[in-house]
């Protein structure tokens, strides 16, 4: 098939494929050659460039505002609309920990969360006496929009949500939820940890005020990285948590501080060189090499093949919806415990993972997957399942 010819040019330039079929995306992507030698280049010039030398800053300056312009491209947003963080919680917390909290307001998340979003929800709740109510989305799989706003009320400062459910696989229905939102005057903060770059994402068309994501899941960049958007009239309900150089346009010593207009306001200090490098060096293999609506396509299609094949097994149960989904594949199999199912694939070198909540096993479907792997992936589970019922 022609998507699997392009899948496999992909692969050529990720060694660790020969090794195993990889479908563990959503936790992090395979390190492309192109980002890898992009990093080492970067290590490697720290040898004979000044470091402390107004150049290699500039080049370092240069070099961040290309990610920013390449990220912001894939968000759908303006370069400076969006500032370079070190992982996606990191985002999460610059604007959860910046709300404008008093004792007694609320703040709105749902059952379906990472950790990366609930626990600085949990801090705020400790910290000012903030309300966080949970909506039960899982329970309410058709009425998402409903299970979320039912929860607000006057008091509702936040909604913190994500695009796509890292235990489900379920696409939320971001855009409407959004939409309500601002009609209340309530923020949305969106985890888009396992969205960007499994799925188009357009964050001014979705409406939302803050959308944070990651460098090294579906993107294939390097550890550390990652990128907060905002929304230019939202920021004003954002205060200054952390600061740094990143952060000011000027300052003096008597404590007066300018902090920067736009969404760059969320960067710190000194970020390492050689993980910018590899940031730049993803985005523009995703871009260029990979096309990012051709991945998106492909990432769709061959999660949608793993949903109907797993469908059709005997004793496989499937979590994740086939009408929304994007390229994670949640599912459990009866009387196998996800870790034992983790393990047992694991052997047939097929990577993936188990989730605690619900307890399941998820598979990761990258732009570097093929036909032929998902068809391994059902083989396998077809043969655990077997095996467990005959022992």
């Amino acid at each position: 098939m022609a998507e699997d010819a392009h899948a496999n040019a992909m692969r050529e330039h990720i060694p660790v494929l020969s090794q195993s079929v990889y479908m563990n995306t959503g936790t992090a992507g395979p390190l492309p050659l192109p980002v890898s030698e992009a990093m080492i280049g970067s290590v490697r010039s720290v040898t004979s460039d000044v470091r402390i030398g107004g150049t290699y800053f500039m080049a370092n300056q240069e070099r961040m505002a290309r990610v920013r312009a390449r990220v912001a491209g894939l968000l759908g947003c303006n370069p400076k609309q969006v500032a370079l963080t070190h992982n996606t919680t990191e985002g999460m917390n610059f604007i959860t920990l910046g709300v404008n909290w008093a004792r007694g307001d609320e703040a709105v998340t749902t059952n379906v969360e990472h950790p990366g979003a609930l626990l600085p929800l949990w801090v705020v709740k400790e910290r000012y006496g903030v309300t966080v109510k949970t909506a039960d989305v899982a329970g309410r799989p058709d009425d998402m929009v409903g299970a979320v706003m039912e929860k607000v009320t006057s008091r509702t400062k936040l909604i913190s949500i994500s695009h796509v459910s890292y235990a489900t696989g379920d696409v939320l229905p971001v855009e409407e939820i959004a939409a309500e939102a601002r009609k209340l005057g309530v923020l949305v903060l969106v985890d888009g940890a396992q969205s960007f770059c499994a799925m188009p994402v357009d964050v001014e068309a979705l409406g939302v005020d803050f959308y944070s994501v990651p460098g090294q899941k579906w993107l294939s960049g390097p550890e550390g990285t990652g990128a907060l958007y905002s929304r230019q009239d939202s920021l004003s309900q954002i205060r200054t948590t952390f600061a740094g150089y990143g952060t000011i346009d000027s300052f003096n010593d008597y404590g007066g501080l300018l902090v920067k207009e736009d969404g760059r306001r969320f960067e710190q200090g000194t970020m390492q060189p050689a993980s910018i490098a590899g940031q730049e060096a993803a985005c523009s293999f995703f871009a260029e090499v990979v096309e990012a609506n051709w991945a998106y396509e492909h990432i769709f299609a061959l999660a949608e093949q793993t949903i109907k094949g797993l469908s059709a097994l005997p004793g496989v149960r499937v979590i994740t919806k086939e009408v929304s989904h994007a390229g994670l594949v949640t599912f459990q199999l009866e009387g196998i415990e996800p870790d034992q199912a983790v393990a047992a694939l694991d052997k047939r070198r097929i990577l993936v993972r188990s989730i605690r909540r619900p307890a399941a096993v998820r598979a990761s479907l990258g732009f570097f997957n093929t036909d032929q792997e998902v068809q391994l992936l059902l083989d396998a589970v077809r043969q655990i399942v077997k095996a467990d019922k005959e022992g």
